[in-house]
Protein backbone atom coordinates (compact mmCIF):
# COMPACT_ATOMS: atom_id res chain seq x y z
CA UNK A 1 0.00 0.00 0.00
CA UNK A 2 1.20 3.09 -0.84
CA UNK A 3 2.17 5.69 1.68
CA UNK A 4 -0.37 8.53 1.95
CA UNK A 5 1.25 12.23 1.40
CA UNK A 6 -0.40 15.01 2.70
CA UNK A 7 0.06 18.37 0.97
CA UNK A 8 1.26 21.15 2.77
CA UNK A 9 0.53 25.18 1.70
CA UNK A 10 3.52 26.70 1.29
CA UNK A 11 4.16 29.58 3.62
CA UNK A 12 3.28 33.03 2.94
CA UNK A 13 5.90 35.43 2.64
CA UNK A 14 2.98 38.34 2.96
CA UNK A 15 0.24 38.94 5.27
CA UNK A 16 -3.20 38.56 3.40
CA UNK A 17 -4.71 40.60 6.25
CA UNK A 18 -3.88 43.08 9.03
CA UNK A 19 -4.58 40.29 11.78
CA UNK A 20 -1.96 38.33 10.38
CA UNK A 21 0.91 40.76 10.80
CA UNK A 22 1.94 40.01 14.19
CA UNK A 23 2.32 36.04 13.56
CA UNK A 24 4.49 37.55 10.57
CA UNK A 25 7.08 39.18 12.70
CA UNK A 26 10.39 37.90 11.45
CA UNK A 27 12.06 35.24 14.50
CA UNK A 28 15.39 36.86 14.32
CA UNK A 29 14.00 39.51 17.20
CA UNK A 30 13.41 37.32 20.49
CA UNK A 31 11.66 38.72 23.61
CA UNK A 32 13.51 39.40 26.77
CA UNK A 33 12.35 37.31 29.69
CA UNK A 34 10.45 39.38 32.45
CA UNK A 35 9.93 38.96 36.02
CA UNK A 36 7.57 36.81 37.08
CA UNK A 37 5.80 39.88 38.17
CA UNK A 38 5.50 41.34 34.60
CA UNK A 39 3.67 40.05 31.89
CA UNK A 40 5.14 38.11 29.55
CA UNK A 41 6.69 40.60 26.30
CA UNK A 42 5.22 39.35 23.27
CA UNK A 43 4.54 40.99 19.66
CA UNK A 44 1.23 41.45 20.00
CA UNK A 45 1.86 43.69 23.78
CA UNK A 46 4.37 45.21 21.86
CA UNK A 47 1.89 46.65 19.07
CA UNK A 48 -0.68 47.76 22.09
CA UNK A 49 0.66 50.80 23.44
CA UNK A 50 -1.68 50.76 26.25
CA UNK A 51 -0.43 47.32 27.51
CA UNK A 52 2.59 48.22 26.85
CA UNK A 53 3.05 51.25 29.12
CA UNK A 54 1.77 49.15 31.80
CA UNK A 55 4.21 46.55 31.31
CA UNK A 56 6.56 48.93 31.78
CA UNK A 57 5.39 50.42 35.33
CA UNK A 58 5.18 47.35 36.86
CA UNK A 59 8.90 46.41 35.16
CA UNK A 60 9.64 49.43 37.05
CA UNK A 61 8.20 49.43 40.08
CA UNK A 62 10.79 46.56 40.88
CA UNK A 63 13.23 49.23 41.94
CA UNK A 64 11.47 50.67 43.74
CA UNK A 65 11.30 46.83 45.82
CA UNK A 66 15.18 46.50 45.30
CA UNK A 67 16.04 49.94 46.49
CA UNK A 68 13.42 49.53 49.58
CA UNK A 69 15.31 46.49 50.76
CA UNK A 70 18.97 48.25 50.23
CA UNK A 71 17.40 51.35 52.50
CA UNK A 72 16.22 48.70 54.87
CA UNK A 73 19.79 47.04 55.74
CA UNK A 74 21.34 50.46 56.10
CA UNK A 75 18.60 51.38 58.81
CA UNK A 76 19.51 48.06 60.39
CA UNK A 77 23.36 48.70 59.86
CA UNK A 78 23.01 52.38 61.13
CA UNK A 79 21.26 50.80 64.74
CA UNK A 80 23.96 48.27 64.85
CA UNK A 81 26.92 50.80 64.52
CA UNK A 82 29.20 51.92 67.60
CA UNK A 83 28.43 54.27 69.53
CA UNK A 84 31.79 55.97 70.48
CA UNK A 85 32.73 58.66 68.29
CA UNK A 86 34.95 58.43 65.50
CA UNK A 87 38.08 60.21 67.09
CA UNK A 88 39.46 60.48 70.59
CA UNK A 89 39.93 64.32 70.33
CA UNK A 90 36.27 64.62 70.18
CA UNK A 91 36.33 63.29 73.91
CA UNK A 92 37.86 66.56 75.29
CA UNK A 93 35.50 69.01 73.01
CA UNK A 94 33.58 70.89 75.83
CA UNK A 95 30.00 70.68 73.81
CA UNK A 96 30.84 66.42 73.37
CA UNK A 97 27.68 64.61 75.35
CA UNK A 98 27.35 61.26 75.67
CA UNK A 99 23.85 61.46 73.82
CA UNK A 100 25.86 63.26 70.61
CA UNK A 101 28.23 60.24 70.86
CA UNK A 102 25.66 57.51 70.02
CA UNK A 103 24.20 59.53 67.16
CA UNK A 104 27.59 60.55 65.83
CA UNK A 105 28.17 56.91 65.96
CA UNK A 106 25.37 55.27 64.10
CA UNK A 107 24.93 57.67 61.90
CA UNK A 108 29.00 57.44 60.94
CA UNK A 109 29.21 53.87 61.07
CA UNK A 110 26.09 52.83 59.02
CA UNK A 111 27.34 50.95 56.10
CA UNK A 112 25.50 48.35 53.87
CA UNK A 113 27.94 44.75 53.38
CA UNK A 114 30.00 44.88 50.32
CA UNK A 115 28.24 41.38 49.64
CA UNK A 116 24.72 42.91 49.68
CA UNK A 117 26.19 45.94 47.65
CA UNK A 118 27.26 43.50 45.15
CA UNK A 119 24.21 41.80 45.21
CA UNK A 120 21.85 44.62 44.91
CA UNK A 121 23.94 46.22 41.96
CA UNK A 122 24.07 43.26 40.05
CA UNK A 123 19.85 42.72 40.47
CA UNK A 124 19.86 46.55 39.57
CA UNK A 125 21.89 46.03 36.48
CA UNK A 126 20.34 43.00 35.12
CA UNK A 127 16.81 45.00 35.50
CA UNK A 128 18.01 47.95 33.72
CA UNK A 129 19.66 45.55 31.18
CA UNK A 130 16.12 43.79 30.48
CA UNK A 131 14.17 46.77 30.44
CA UNK A 132 16.09 48.50 28.17
CA UNK A 133 16.10 45.65 25.86
CA UNK A 134 12.59 44.93 26.15
CA UNK A 135 12.15 48.53 24.78
CA UNK A 136 14.49 48.14 21.91
CA UNK A 137 12.71 45.25 20.70
CA UNK A 138 9.14 46.51 21.01
CA UNK A 139 10.57 49.34 19.02
CA UNK A 140 11.73 46.54 16.18
CA UNK A 141 8.53 44.60 16.05
CA UNK A 142 7.13 48.05 15.30
CA UNK A 143 9.26 48.41 12.71
CA UNK A 144 8.68 45.45 11.51
CA UNK A 145 5.55 45.17 11.40
CA UNK A 146 4.60 48.43 9.84
CA UNK A 147 7.09 47.52 6.95
CA UNK A 148 5.10 44.03 6.79
CA UNK A 149 1.96 46.18 6.64
CA UNK A 150 3.17 48.48 3.88
CA UNK A 151 3.94 45.79 1.55
CA UNK A 152 0.94 43.33 2.06
CA UNK A 153 -1.85 44.18 -0.55
CA UNK A 154 -4.93 45.95 1.35
CA UNK A 155 -8.27 43.68 0.53
CA UNK A 156 -11.42 45.75 0.74
CA UNK A 157 -12.00 45.23 4.48
CA UNK A 158 -8.83 46.43 5.48
CA UNK A 159 -9.27 49.50 3.84
CA UNK A 160 -12.56 49.64 5.59
CA UNK A 161 -10.50 48.96 8.88
CA UNK A 162 -8.00 51.94 7.91
CA UNK A 163 -11.06 54.47 7.01
CA UNK A 164 -12.63 53.68 10.93
CA UNK A 165 -9.08 53.98 12.36
CA UNK A 166 -8.81 57.31 10.54
CA UNK A 167 -12.29 58.31 12.09
CA UNK A 168 -11.99 57.24 15.44
CA UNK A 169 -9.82 58.93 18.61
CA UNK A 170 -6.43 56.67 19.33
CA UNK A 171 -6.37 55.67 22.77
CA UNK A 172 -3.04 56.58 23.34
CA UNK A 173 -3.34 57.12 27.38
CA UNK A 174 -3.62 60.76 27.53
CA UNK A 175 -1.21 61.50 24.65
CA UNK A 176 -2.26 63.30 21.81
CA UNK A 177 -0.93 62.48 17.75
CA UNK A 178 1.12 65.47 16.62
CA UNK A 179 -0.17 67.38 13.52
CA UNK A 180 0.06 65.36 10.21
CA UNK A 181 1.66 62.09 12.39
CA UNK A 182 0.16 58.88 11.38
CA UNK A 183 -0.13 56.47 13.86
CA UNK A 184 2.47 54.35 13.46
CA UNK A 185 4.84 57.13 13.31
CA UNK A 186 2.93 57.89 17.01
CA UNK A 187 3.38 54.68 18.28
CA UNK A 188 7.33 54.64 17.15
CA UNK A 189 7.86 58.15 19.11
CA UNK A 190 6.07 57.00 21.81
CA UNK A 191 8.39 53.81 21.64
CA UNK A 192 11.04 55.27 21.25
CA UNK A 193 10.59 58.07 24.09
CA UNK A 194 10.55 55.39 26.76
CA UNK A 195 14.43 55.12 26.13
CA UNK A 196 14.05 58.71 28.22
CA UNK A 197 12.34 57.74 30.33
CA UNK A 198 14.12 54.54 31.35
CA UNK A 199 17.24 56.78 31.66
CA UNK A 200 15.49 59.07 33.86
CA UNK A 201 14.59 55.74 36.32
CA UNK A 202 17.77 54.26 36.22
CA UNK A 203 19.16 57.46 37.06
CA UNK A 204 16.70 57.96 39.93
CA UNK A 205 17.58 54.15 41.20
CA UNK A 206 21.66 54.70 40.85
CA UNK A 207 21.47 57.85 43.04
CA UNK A 208 19.74 55.74 45.85
CA UNK A 209 22.31 53.16 45.28
CA UNK A 210 25.66 54.66 45.26
CA UNK A 211 24.21 56.83 48.62
CA UNK A 212 23.88 53.75 50.40
CA UNK A 213 27.11 51.78 49.31
CA UNK A 214 29.15 54.72 48.94
CA UNK A 215 31.98 52.49 49.14
CA UNK A 216 31.33 49.94 46.80
CA UNK A 217 32.32 49.64 43.42
CA UNK A 218 31.67 47.58 40.39
CA UNK A 219 33.67 44.50 39.25
CA UNK A 220 32.17 45.34 35.73
CA UNK A 221 32.41 40.98 35.18
CA UNK A 222 29.58 40.39 35.39
CA UNK A 223 28.48 37.22 33.53
CA UNK A 224 24.70 38.72 33.12
CA UNK A 225 25.85 42.05 31.20
CA UNK A 226 28.52 42.91 29.10
CA UNK A 227 31.50 45.62 30.69
CA UNK A 228 31.24 48.26 28.43
CA UNK A 229 27.23 48.58 29.23
CA UNK A 230 27.29 47.52 32.91
CA UNK A 231 30.04 50.45 32.80
CA UNK A 232 27.80 53.13 31.24
CA UNK A 233 25.08 52.36 33.95
CA UNK A 234 27.14 53.13 36.71
CA UNK A 235 28.38 56.19 35.10
CA UNK A 236 24.86 57.19 34.59
CA UNK A 237 24.38 57.15 30.78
Amino acid sequence: MAPTVYWTPPMRTVPSSMDDLEHAVAPSAKPVPTPESVPDVTPSLCLSLIEFKDMLRQFRAIDDGVTLRLNRAFAQSRDLGSSSPPSLLQRHDKSFSSSSAADLGRSTYAVVSETMCESIWSELALLWKRREDTIRYCIDINAQTQQQRNAAPLSQDDRLDLDRAKASPIETSGVSLSRGESTADFTTRQLRNELSIEAIVRRRSLDAFKSRCRLFKPSFKSSLTDSERELAFWEGR
